[in-house]
């Protein structure tokens, strides 16, 4: 008889411990999840657990204010992990870090109309273009160059993708070089070293509906700026690679 009233009373509290959980509790416990496998050689395992997050935190992008998700934000940090929320118009741009991956969302009016999960670059910056088109700014930062790739996306029936613009820059730089003469040693110093330099910008004017940059040329040392107005669902710019060393 014992059992028979013990066991009801088990299965009532778990309901209850479950029934309280949150939707921010059943995100942390997700990534938690999805952490705990990152490595697992069991690749149904570990796609279990991408999905798994990846459909929580949908819902929560979708229905919930993340922002307001303390408790998640401090289990990323715990982890070296964050997350950036930008909202433009009609749009949302909802991009994670966990470790080298990206987990990159675009919402509509609060509904997820892009993602890409797991990715090494990232969504940057998002804005709202006419005909139901938006200019997505993608960003991949390497050890010593930073790139910037503009896409239009147009959110008609299905959803589609032009490149528009690609712009790379050093962000390392060696600076070193030989110094005076050590009068002991007889060998020479070396001074200067690695400078940090800041990634070029890509500038949107949301009113003008104009895209621009500006970059050092590295054969005269001029600054260059170039822009373009957002015509005929396009910009006509061209793009700029400092590696090639050609301008």
């Amino acid at each position: 008889m014992k059992k028979v009233v013990f066991l009801p009373y088990l299965l009532f509290l778990s309901l209850q411990v479950l029934a309280q959980k949150t939707q921010e509790d059943l995100l942390i416990e997700a990534f938690l999840e999805l952490n705990s496998v990152e490595t697992s050689v069991d690749e149904s395992e570990l796609n279990r657990a991408i999905q798994k997050f990846d459909t929580q935190l949908i819902y929560t992008l979708e229905k919930d204010d993340i922002k307001s998700f303390k408790n998640f934000e401090k289990e990323l940090d715990s982890l070296h992990t964050d997350f950036t929320f930008k909202e433009s118009g009609d749009y949302e741009l909802f991009t994670l870090r966990n470790g080298f991956a990206r987990w990159n969302y675009i919402l509509k009016n609060k509904k997820v109309v892009l993602k890409e999960l797991k990715t090494f670059d990232y969504y940057d910056q998002i804005y709202p273009l006419d005909n139901d088109e938006f200019l997505l700014i993608k960003r991949m930062d390497e050890m010593s160059f930073t790139c910037c790739e503009v896409y239009i996306y147009q959110s008609k029936a299905k959803l589609t993708a032009r490149k528009a613009l690609s712009v790379c820059s050093w962000t390392n730089v060696d600076n070193s070089r030989t110094g005076e003469k050590d009068p002991e040693t007889e060998l020479y110093t070396v001074e200067g070293g690695m400078e940090y330099l800041k990634p070029l910008e890509i500038r949107f004017d949301t009113k003008r509906k104009i895209i621009s940059y500006s970059f050092l040329s590295q054969i005269n040392g001029k600054t260059i700026t170039r822009k373009a107005k957002y015509k005929n669902g396009t910009f006509k710019i061209k793009s700029y690679d400092a590696r090639a060393f050609d301008e």
